[in-house]
């Protein structure tokens, strides 16, 4: 095994500088955002400052402080061209982002910005802790870390399993995000657009394995930036006029106020069917901003497909590791800072046509069409037939001749392709956004099949020339992950943004211990990885598939720790014993469905999200590592490198 202090012209930042970095990026990250409710008595550029921080003013501060630590941290290395730092930023970005991120957004406003603000977060933690260490090994993927690092096959195939499982996921996410894309450019159903990605992705990952597609990655992630840029301006054009969106955020907030109170005035909207976009933890508690964020952020720190991919030694010289992630940064930054105003001006463009006045009996056909294709419900109908639009429209409550704000209800993800064309942007002003997550899906896509199939070869195969090539394992574990994704992407009810969280969460929970320590502390050893890992995961696994897939039997079981009141736990008790005392089949069904429906509202540890479990994951994993790892420090758990 080489050891760190052979590789010459390496980064090596010193223990001040690393401190430093970690508690600049601690009050950027976490402490100016959670103090949002405070800070937004003031405004900068007509935008409450709480919001603009976390919207922009961050993730411009975490570009900066990435770039200052790459230029103290030091390093030399050959000088390379921009498109591997493009491809990396194309590869962390992905569809999810621009889609789940961004409905996200327009769906809850600021407390959304807990996912954008993780990814940005989680690159700039990953140039201060691990891209200068991780690189020091002579690895090209995480399988050949564990290997290296830990020594023997366990631990190496337990992480292996949990980059299976997370894969799964962010496929998922990735897919279903994508799938809205390829529904506006084809107008295809959405079972169709995730079978077209799925073979697509397939037949970019089958290419990158006999051909270096790296520079080809990196231009198009050049594209699908210059796509979303475009599409923005015009959206924002439709709503001010040409301006340049990024600078307007504030004066784009204030017309959504005054559209807001414009629909409340002329009863084309209810006070409960308002989004107060600027104000911070109405939906989320300030405990689930802060899991979320650091879900995607820690998940990002520990993710397979980048580091393998990115700052391996086989990716990049030890002394470029850091520098090429903040070049990736700065990419990734310039997607991120612009779906915020993504969000607000479509919401924006939308209400300002629905401000007009729009009859019941003269719905539009793009609205019907948007209805059809499952992007949002008209007065509770999924419908492409006008007239059968119009008379749910008639028979909904209250109603007085005119649709309402309160009569759509979007999904969180296609709310992005739908008010864009709901509000008559030009179809060829669309296309750039709609060919842009295209490209992210396939990006992301091709990396996470990549880099699984690579961090199981590495060490079965020795890490010997050829290792590209696909050999039936490889072949069969990628299929599989990919069919599980889609399935998951076909049925998930979960917006693409909170299931991209949720795989990060999975990475996080079971690999940002074992990989930071194992990378400063010299006592962390095979058994305290393993433990670790397996606790970790086993909570985050247990408490997702808990929520999601067993509310019932998680409530039964944990409910002492559920945030539900009296009045809850009691509604709870009775809809059990109502199922219980049920007879026939049919009254049984329709007592399990309440019963479920209910559950599902209050099986939680705390409120706890299921992808803000990291707030429980992550400190227990790093106390078991450390007791475990100190309870073997004397026995032989690390095998020597061969």
């Amino acid at each position: 095994m080489r050891r760190q202090g052979d590789i010459t012209d390496a980064s090596r930042p010193s223990r001040s500088l690393i401190i430093a970095g970690v508690a600049i990026w601690l009050v950027v990250t976490l402490a100016l955002p959670l103090s949002a409710l405070t800070l937004n008595f003031f405004r900068l550029g007509g935008s409450p400052l709480g919001f603009w921080i976390a919207a922009q003013g961050s993730l411009i501060a975490l570009v900066l402080l990435a770039f200052f630590y790459a230029w103290r941290a030091g390093g030399v290395a050959p000088a390379e061209r921009l498109w591997p730092s493009f491809a990396f930023a194309g590869e962390a970005t992905g569809a999810a982002a621009i889609i789940g991120f961004t409905g996200f957004i327009a769906a809850i406003g600021y407390d959304a910005l807990a996912l954008p603000l993780g990814l940005v977060s989680g690159l700039t933690l990953l140039a201060i802790l691990v891209a200068p260490r991780f690189v020091l090994y002579p690895v090209r993927s995480i399988g050949g870390f564990f290997a290296i690092r830990y020594g023997g096959n366990f631990a190496r195939r337990l992480a292996l399993l949990i980059t299976a499982a997370a894969t799964v996921v962010l496929l998922a996410a990735d897919l279903k995000a994508g799938a809205y894309a390829m529904q506006s450019l084809a107008r295809i159903e959405s079972a169709e657009a995730v079978t077209i990605l799925v073979v697509s992705v397939a037949a970019v990952w089958l290419v990158g394995s006999v051909l270096n597609v790296r520079t080809l990655a990196g231009i198009s992630f050049a594209a699908m930036v210059i796509g979303v840029l475009v599409t923005l301006a015009a959206i924002a054009a439709r709503a001010r006029g040409w301006t340049i969106p990024h600078l307007t955020l504030g004066a784009a907030l204030e017309n959504h106020l005054s559209l807001n109170m414009t629909l409340v005035v002329n009863r084309l909207a209810d006070v409960d069917a308002l989004t107060a976009l600027a104000s911070p933890f109405l939906q989320l508690s300030m405990r689930n901003f802060a899991g979320l964020l650091l879900a995607v952020a820690f998940g990002v720190v520990a993710a397979p497909h980048l580091l393998g991919r990115h700052i391996s030694q086989a990716a990049v010289a030890p002394g470029g590791a850091v520098r090429r992630t903040a070049w990736a940064l700065v990419g990734v930054t310039v997607v991120v800072v612009s779906l915020p105003p993504l969000a607000v001006y479509s919401r924006v463009a939308f209400e300002t046509v629905l401000s007009k006045g729009i009859e019941d009996a003269v719905i539009p056909k793009k609205f019907a069409e948007a209805s059809d294709l499952g992007w949002v419900k008209i007065c509770d109908k999924n419908s492409r037939n006008v007239a059968e639009l119009a008379t749910a429209c008639a028979n909904a409550p209250e109603q007085r001749g005119f649709l309402r704000l309160q009569d759509l209800v979007f999904s969180t993800d296609g709310f992005v392709v739908a008010a864009p064309y709901m509000a008559a942007v030009e179809r060829a002003l669309q296309y750039p956004l709609l060919i842009a997550v295209v490209i992210a899906t396939l990006l992301m896509g091709n990396a996470l099949l990549a880099s699984l199939v690579d961090a199981d070869a590495e060490v079965r195969k020795g890490g010997a020339p050829g290792q590209g090539e696909l050999d039936f394992r490889s072949a069969t574990l990628g299929a599989s992950v990919l069919a599980g994704g889609s399935i998951i992407a076909s049925v998930s009810t979960l917006g693409s943004g909170l299931l991209f969280a949720e795989g990060f969460a999975l990475i996080a929970a079971g690999l940002f211990v074992p990989i930071v320590l194992g990378l400063y502390w010299r006592h962390m050893n095979s058994a305290g990885a393993i433990a670790a890992m397996a606790v970790g995961t086993l909570i985050a696994l247990g408490y997702m598939l808990g929520v999601h897939v067993w509310p019932v039997e998680f409530y039964r079981i944990s409910g002492l720790f559920s945030d539900a009141g009296e009045e809850a736990a009691q509604q709870f008790s009775d809809l059990d014993a109502a199922f219980s005392a049920a007879v026939n089949p049919q009254a049984r069904a329709a007592a399990w469905s309440a019963l479920r429906d209910y559950a599902a509202t209050v099986a939680n540890w705390g409120g706890l999200k299921p992808a803000a479990i990291v707030l429980i994951t992550v400190p227990v994993s790093l106390l078991v590592s450390i007791a475990v790892s100190l309870l073997f420090r004397n026995r032989k758990s690390v095998q020597p490198a061969g």
